[in-house]
């Protein structure tokens, strides 16, 4: 391990994104709560904002997560430690002042400045902080690049997925910082921010990243994973760019979006379930041990969420067939709280889970604390979204079909609100003694940085 000492300075990525999930389900609680009992604001702070505030910290969870996996999976299979390893320390602590400026930013600045508060759905992050996002991002982008372009190994698959998606982190953030007088190319633009980082770069990400882990902790052959990760990378770079379309229904864009968006949209998680599968069952089969089993646990849920959540969930509901009648229903909650902490989430904490042990010093660590939190939090989302699809069918049937007030169905859903609040709570839980297994090892580490 002191091959790579850069890797050391990886571990408080981990860390962090850990605590910054947690403070999203606190959020998502509050959420949850306002939601049951509407007009009464938890600490005077709307609905509105609490919402903008949920969904940003899981984007600065997901960049510290993805930047800590990605410097710490890079040096061994490129043959050297990172090339600028003080900008490992700097890009923590810049994105996380960023991170920070954020939160201040749309608690007590919405709706007055659009340089701290731009406030479109999604992107409400201001554009000052839109453009100190993409410059920070273009440092990491450099670092890795100049790590790879030294490299003392044969250029491998999975680095220049990793590599693609990185790059494309950025590529597909610039449009958001774009200003259109036409609302429908606002709209549209828009869309390539929020799709295409999680449905194509974050994708090529997880693909990579993915790889990697299954080449470190599994006797697997290369070439077995190589296959699956170069058709993912095909269906990601032709499913997820033209799968884009079921985003662009009904915001004005031409009728045949409605064909290509309902047929790409499903294709590109099945290539990494099979990578996964293939992995896990040539180690059942070859009885092959692995210490850390937990981490391979995380990767396996990550690619199962990744084909149910992302996949099969999304695909039924986006056909626009049927997204006529689901769209902005609680359905589409469901699908959002299946698919992205079901693919993301999970692959932060296996990535987590290989790195921060093995910095500690802790390879044969006990994994009670760490199987027990991941049970938690896959019963209390899979009762978040029955939950919300079952309030969405409901929904859908009253309010779309019978044409019974908005407001009186949000009444008889009440009970089903109360169900996900239930279940946040469960996976709170669970997220907690995770992070507290996270604080344990990350203090018994045995590595100076």
């Amino acid at each position: 391990m002191n091959e790579y000492p850069s890797r050391a300075k990886t571990r408080k990525y981990f860390l962090a994104a850990v605590l910054l999930f947690v403070l999203q389900l606190i959020l998502g609680i509050f959420l949850s709560i306002e939601f049951m009992f509407r007009g009464e604001y938890l600490f005077s702070i709307p609905f509105d904002i609490y919402k903008s505030l949920h969904l940003n910290v899981m984007v600065l969870w997901l960049l510290l997560g993805f930047i800590g996996g990605l410097y710490y999976l890079l040096p061994p299979e490129v043959g050297r430690d990172i090339k600028y390893p003080r900008l490992i320390d700097f890009q923590f602590w810049f994105l996380m002042i960023a991170g920070i400026g954020i939160i201040i930013s749309e608690l007590f600045f919405t709706g007055r400045n659009w340089w701290l508060v731009e406030g479109r759905e999604y992107l409400e992050a201001g554009r000052a902080w839109d453009i100190l996002l993409t410059l920070g991002l273009l440092t990491v982008v450099f670092n890795v690049g100049m790590t790879i372009r030294e490299r003392k190994k044969e250029m491998s698959s999975p680095i220049l997925v990793l590599a693609m998606g990185a790059v494309g982190s950025i590529l597909m953030y610039v449009p958001g910082e774009i200003w259109f007088n036409s609302l429908v190319a606002a709209e549209y633009f828009r869309w390539w921010v929020v799709h295409y980082w999680v449905e194509a770069t974050f994708e090529l990400i997880a693909a990579g990243a993915i790889a990697l882990i299954l080449l470190s902790i599994t006797d697997v052959r290369r070439e077995i994973i190589e296959k699956y990760l170069a058709i993912e990378v095909a269906l990601i770079l032709l499913t997820g760019i033209i799968g884009q379309g079921h985003h662009y229904y009904w915001i004005g864009t031409p009728q045949f979006w409605l064909f290509l968006g309902g047929l790409f949209s499903a294709l590109e998680p099945v290539p990494l379930f099979l990578m996964v599968w293939s992995a896990y069952k040539d180690l059942k089969e070859n009885s092959k041990p692995i210490p850390n089993n937990i981490a391979l646990y995380m990767i396996i849920a990550a690619s199962l969420g990744n084909l149910f959540g992302a996949g099969v969930w999304g695909f039924i509901h986006t056909l626009p067939q049927i997204n006529f009648f689901t769209h902005g229903t609680q359905i589409t909650a469901s699908h959002a709280h299946f698919a992205t902490p079901g693919t993301y989430l999970f692959l932060v904490l296996g990535m987590a889970y290989i790195a921060v042990p093995e910095l500690s010093g802790m390879m044969n660590f006990h994994q009670f604390r760490a199987k027990t939190g991941l049970w938690l939090l896959v019963i209390g989302f899979l009762n978040m979204i029955t939950a919300l699809v079952i309030a969405g069918v409901v929904q859908v049937y009253l309010q779309r079909l019978q044409g019974v007030s908005f407001m009186e169905v949000q009444n008889i859903l009440l009970p089903f609100y109360g169900w996900r609040t239930i279940a946040g709570l469960i996976t709170l839980a669970g997220a907690l003694l995770i992070t507290y297994d996270f604080i344990i090892l990350y203090h018994k580490r045995k590595l100076e940085e």
